[in-house]
């Protein structure tokens, strides 16, 4: 087996990243895209893209991504200019899986944030992110050709919670997830609220993009609301009290702010939304990463949920 040196492998974690992709007219030359709607146990359909190599020869293990920030680009004949999580992986070979989660951009369904889990389904009509991952990776295994019968799933902040969700009562296909930097408990140590503090400025920053309501099927961003400053001090100062923000700017079209300031203490909303007390009895290998600095920080996430779980924690 060739091995690279030490110091050609650590330069290349300083290359820039255009210089490691992929490339689009290779990941066109190698890879077929394939645009789906995944249909769940109650109905709703979540729109999936999958790109399967070209090298029909053998099988590949399924890499999965669910995201509520969209799938772009859409279209069977568009492609990036990378696959997977880093320019690395598309020239391993995988059959590479997005999607979007329920009732965001392409898919049905209504979109809850951060949707609680619930650990006593009864019906069909009973799902959450957990549910939605085990009947999407059950589908792809019957659909699409030359995978392995294996699967893995990655992703990093909100997505590394939608790992995180999705590990819980695991489909057997899903052998290894890495929930990175993920969100674990929006009231006391995650981005909304730092110990019960709200972060105003994220909050402000970030409840349009995936607070605002969805008038239908899309393939475009939001808009990001426009500050008409690039003084973040000034503009907040200027604001004055914090029912101003949505009197003055969201004008009652975010929903999930209402949420926010509806919900200035732990209460029933913040605590059902917390995620750690349902991971137990994990069938993955797990890679959790998580850094001091995070704003999802390791000491109230990463630290706390690794040190509670089992041993198949990396």
């Amino acid at each position: 087996m060739t091995r690279i040196p030490l110091l050609s492998a650590l330069l290349l974690l300083f290359l820039p990243h255009n210089l490691l992709a992929q490339g689009q007219e290779y990941v066109k030359s190698h890879y077929t895209k394939a645009e789906y709607q995944i249909p769940m146990r109650d109905g709703a359909k979540l729109f999936t893209a999958v790109y399967s190599p070209k090298d029909t020869s053998k099988t590949y293990p399924i890499l999965m991504i669910r995201t509520q920030s969209g799938v772009r680009p859409y279209g069977v004949d568009q492609y990036p200019n990378d696959l997977g999580p880093s320019p690395f992986f598309g020239k391993e070979g995988y059959i590479f899986v997005y999607q979007d989660v329920r009732g965001r951009w392409m898919s049905e369904g209504t979109y809850i944030n951060m949707r609680p889990h619930n650990p006593n389904k009864k019906t069909p009509q009973d799902v959450d992110e957990s549910s939605d991952t085990f009947d999407t990776i059950d589908w792809l295994l019957n659909k699409v050709p030359n995978n392995n019968g294996k699967a893995g799933h990655y992703g990093t902040s909100y997505r590394g919670w939608l790992v995180a969700a999705g590990m819980i009562d695991a489909h057997p296909a899903l052998k290894a997830v890495a929930p990175q930097a993920p969100i674990m408990d929006w009231f006391v140590g995650d981005d909304w609220h730092h110990n019960g503090a709200f972060f105003l400025m994220h909050g402000f920053f970030y409840a349009p993009i995936q607070g605002h309501a969805r008038k239908g099927l899309h393939m475009t961003p939001p808009a990001l609301y426009a500050h008409g400053t690039p003084d973040a001090y000034d503009f907040y100062l200027r604001m004055g009290p914090l029912a101003n923000a949505d009197a003055k700017h969201f004008k009652g079209t975010i929903p999930f702010w209402k949420e926010l300031m509806t919900h200035g203490t732990y209460d029933e909303f913040w605590k059902v939304r917390n995620l750690r007390p349902h991971l137990k009895n994990l069938k993955p290998a797990i890679l959790t990463v998580g850094g001091w600095f995070d704003a999802e920080n390791m000491p109230s996430s990463t630290a706390k949920r690794s040190n509670s779980l089992s041993s198949n924690f990396i």
